[in-house]
């Protein structure tokens, strides 16, 4: 059984999600907790173990933006679902940036809330349909067909690149293609090179856009 713990500090709005995904979710695979500040947040992650943690950003006090570091400094394999009343194009990068596994908005949440938290929960990284296709708009307008920089990879760094895109860890890839740390890393490096990727962030945009996560 999955435990997630739910930060928000709209009492009603935390009771009804988690009403909703005790009632949507198959009887018996998950169990939801609540916090309605980051300092009750820090409380419970100190006694107790979670799977996932879904997470407001527009909270009094300390935000989700400012939470977010926080949470993946102490726990960084827990995986952060950011819920908000902001649009994708304002916040969600920002957030995948500092860490969080996937952005969904609170208009989107009835909608796909299950589908991100499936995925959350299997270690992926959750982006809205409507985030992917704002992705996908901006990276054709940077990259013409005939040039995508993906073609120019090896059949293993591409396997590395997909990997790296789904939010694999170097260690966890390593372990799966059977390969050291330290070749999986020099990998990264390469492709990042002829891909021209500053950032994991910018990785998984462009694997976002061309679908090959």
């Amino acid at each position: 059984m999955k435990t997630i713990l739910i930060i928000d500090d709209h009492t009603m709005f935390r009771q009804a999600l988690r009403s909703m995904l005790m009632e949507r979710m198959p009887a018996g695979t998950i169990t939801c907790d609540d916090a309605g500040s980051a300092a009750a947040a820090r409380d419970k992650l100190a006694h107790q173990d979670f799977d996932l943690i879904v997470l407001d950003i527009g909270m009094l006090h300390t935000n989700g933006m400012e939470l977010l570091p926080e949470l993946k400094s102490c726990y960084p394999a827990l995986p952060v679902l950011m819920l908000s009343m902001y649009p994708e194009e304002q916040f969600a990068l920002q957030t995948l940036k500092l860490g969080a596994s996937g952005y969904l908005t609170k208009q989107e949440a009835a909608d796909e809330l299950l589908t991100a938290i499936e995925k959350c929960l299997a270690g992926e990284r959750y982006l809205s349909s409507s985030f992917s296709s704002l992705l996908i708009s901006q990276v054709l307008q940077h990259c013409k067909a005939e040039e995508l920089p993906h073609t120019r990879l090896s059949r293993r760094e591409m396997e590395i690149f997909r990997l790296l895109a789904r939010g694999y860890m170097l260690k966890r890839i390593a372990n799966d293609l059977g390969l050291s740390i330290k070749t999986v890393s020099t990998y990264k490096v390469r492709l990042s090179a002829k891909m021209g990727f500053k950032d994991n962030a910018a990785l998984i945009r462009y694997a976002v856009a061309y679908q090959l996560n």
